[in-house]
């Protein structure tokens, strides 16, 4: 069996984040460069860690961070709001991890910061990450046209927004087809079995 814990960032994780960030499916996806130095990253990784207003969360499988999700709580007027990304390992991807990290970050904005609206962008072609999405109240907004530039053309984006149910409790309520307990969020562990999340060839 293999333990999977979903657990705040850490500046140790810097080098399993370069690592996670320069995988060929995590570059397709983002609006990465695959230029970017350790250094930089150990920087990022820094500056997040010591913004009150970033929540970040991985999925820590034997002691290496294989996926994360970033929730930034807006300022002013705009409190209530948060932007969100998300990205899993090459290798882990297609089984369950980006459930588990949607589902800590709507725990957090409903159950926590009492948010009332969360946002994203993804790609239009990113069918994976707009199925998941979708499965969490997510609804497609509007269309960023060649915003975003990728493999020598331009590619649109989708602009996604979840408004958090009203009189309902949170999304964690609701969902039970992810097979792991967020309480309390920072220390959520699963144990599931190995076959399940080896690394495919």
């Amino acid at each position: 069996m293999t333990r999977i814990t979903i657990r705040p960032l850490r500046l140790t994780d810097t080098d399993d984040i370069y690592e996670l960030m320069h995988m060929p499916n995590v570059l397709w996806g983002m609006p990465l460069l695959p230029s970017t130095t350790h250094e930089a990253w150990r920087q990022c990784v820094e500056q997040w860690i010591g913004d009150e207003q970033v929540h970040m969360f991985v999925t820590d499988i034997q002691s290496k961070v294989i996926g994360l999700v970033h929730v930034q709580t807006g300022r002013g007027r705009a409190k209530h709001v948060a932007d969100i990304f998300m990205v899993v390992h090459d290798k882990y991807q297609g089984q369950g991890m980006g459930k588990m990290l949607m589902l800590t970050a709507i725990d957090l904005a409903d159950n926590w910061l009492n948010l009332t609206r969360l946002q994203v962008n993804v790609y239009a072609d990113n069918e994976r990450a707009l199925h998941l999405l979708k499965n969490f109240d997510f609804e497609i907004e509007g269309r960023l046209r060649s915003n975003s530039y990728r493999s020598g053309k331009y590619v649109d984006s989708y602009a996604l927004g979840r408004l958090r149910p009203q009189g309902q409790g949170g999304h964690t309520d609701t969902v039970t087809q992810v097979p792991v307990v967020l309480t309390p969020i920072a220390i959520a562990t699963a144990v599931v079995d190995e076959s399940s999340v080896e690394p495919k060839a």
